[in-house]
């Protein structure tokens, strides 16, 4: 067990918070802002990368940034008005339109598929029968994967049918082994989500989805692209990398799985992290798209992974980060949302990308809290660690963590003394190697704060451990007025 009430020894006198408030208005995202422009070009030569495009949305204000090339070889530059195929980020956009339909009672996240397909019940196993809606969504569904398109030449009006015989003969097919009742992730999964709701809907995902991207949420640049076309030269080449070096290919438009909405959408960074923002509920105008409840319901992630909003990853008990990736092999690109700091970032790059999802939201969010301190000086504050235990499943009862548990829980209680304005916050633990960090917009609001932090279980006996709370210039850098400790976690 750490060893508890040490903490009220770290309360210390903090100058480092600051308040909220928007950020000096930045000229159009055409301009390329410096600040944005000198991230793209760090995770360009940390990942040796051809082209990187990064955005950032704060509050409905968005700045963009590209560097690089094209294609790896060829000086054409890459441009903002680029439309990049996010692939699986494509899964939370089918997430919300399906939303819409949820929300005007034409479906409900416990709507089977088979009441809204019943010609594939002939086909589908018993396994399969009561597969919800909500389920898909989610990725526990217990569906295979994937199942490959039979051609490649479909054309547009084809792809519901196309969708419908991939359905039957994913139902047809058992789950895969160990799956039932557990998270598997799942391009079926959300693209029998999709053909459920067009058939409600009347009308073709592209179509009834395409006009709600483009013309609700006013996502102008969002499409898909049809098979069977010849290869845009103008578009960005797609690079595979081996040994730090990019390898152009064609652009490729003919891809089989574009039929799916769950990978084959495209639009460019700027309409990303605008998306972002809207569909983690943290834009006005996420406010005219469904009702509160709606919201409450496909945002709510428990202690689940996913939400019922189409596959965003949940991160954070308290104050959630909604984030996805999507990768065709030879693209990268990361969407992360944070509604209750109003925030939404996104990144992309034309090659396999490796860490540089990962990196490129770290560098942004560092840069955001950066732009924020420079216009906010901190206020000061007191900040007081007065408890910490490790706890069980449900964060209530105090345990004593055992070497064979799954998990380590940790709950830290600390008291902030501070005026009324706000300014963020950061705490990181660290259980040997590994750290947990959770890290605040105007989270440093005066009086009594919780937060929890989960650890696989450490593989020593004797595990180093340490809390760090701290009103943050920048990020990572805790400055020695933090309220801090560090002891060692006893497993029993």
């Amino acid at each position: 067990m750490i060893p508890r009430r040490t903490f009220l020894q770290s309360a210390l006198l903090m100058p480092s918070a600051f308040g909220y408030s928007a950020l000096a208005q930045p000229s159009s995202f055409y301009s390329q802002p410096r600040w944005l422009e000198a991230i793209a070009k760090q995770l360009q030569k940390e990942f040796h990368l051809p082209a990187v495009w990064v955005s950032i949305n704060i509050d409905g204000v968005v700045d963009a940034a590209v560097v690089g090339t094209r294609k790896m070889g060829d000086p054409t530059p890459a441009t903002l008005d680029d439309k990049l195929t996010v692939a699986s980020c494509s899964k939370p956009m089918v997430g919300l339109w399906i939303a819409t339909l949820v929300d005007r009672g034409k479906l409900s996240y416990d709507t089977k598929v088979l009441d809204v397909l019943p010609e594939l019940t002939a086909e589908c196993l018993p396994e399969h029968q009561s597969i919800t809606l909500g389920q898909l969504l989610t990725h526990t569904a217990a569906v295979a994967r994937d199942t490959s398109t039979s051609s490649n030449r479909l054309r547009l009006e084809q792809y519901p049918a196309e969708r419908l015989r991939m359905a039957r003969e994913l139902l047809a097919a058992p789950s895969p082994p160990n799956s039932r009742g557990k998270e598997l992730y799942s391009n079926n999964g959300v693209t029998l989500a999709a053909t459920v709701a067009e058939r409600v809907a009347k009308e073709s995902y592209e179509v009834a989805a395409g006009r709600f991207y483009r013309e609700k949420l006013r996502l102008k640049s969002w499409g898909v692209w049809e098979m069977n076309l010849p290869d845009d030269l103008s578009l960005p080449y797609p690079h595979s990398m081996n040994d730090k070096v990019a390898t152009p290919h064609p652009p490729a438009s003919v891809q089989a799985h574009f039929v799916r909405p769950s990978g084959g959408a495209h639009c460019t960074i700027a309409d990303l992290a605008r998306f972002g923002l809207i569909a983690s509920h943290g834009s006005p105008l996420s406010e005219s798209l469904l009702k509160p409840e709606t919201w409450g319901t496909i945002l709510e992630h428990g202690d689940g992974a996913r939400t019922a909003l189409g596959c965003f990853f949940a991160i954070g008990r308290d104050v959630p980060t909604f984030n996805h990736g999507g990768s065709l092999g030879t693209t990268a690109t990361n969407l992360q949302a944070l509604p209750t700091w109003r925030v939404a970032i996104a990144c992309h790059t034309n090659a396999a990308g490796g860490e540089f999802s990962q990196r490129g939201g770290q560098l942004l969010l560092e840069a955001v809290r950066k732009r924020r301190v420079a216009q906010n000086p901190p206020p000061p504050c007191r900040i007081t660690l007065t408890d910490v235990s490790t706890v069980d499943s449900t964060w209530q009862k105090e345990i004593v963590p055992k070497s064979d548990d799954d998990k380590v829980r940790i709950k830290v209680n600390f008291r902030i003394e501070t005026g009324t304005r706000t300014g963020d916050l950061q705490t990181r633990v660290k259980l040997g190697s590994v750290e947990r960090v959770d890290d605040r917009f105007a989270g440093l609001a005066p009086g009594n704060h919780v937060l929890h932090f989960e650890f696989d279980t450490p593989k020593t006996k004797m595990t180093p451990a340490s809390i760090i709370v701290d009103a943050l210039d920048t990020a990572g850098n805790t400055t020695p007025n933090a309220a801090r400790f560090e002891s060692t976690l006893t497993l029993a």
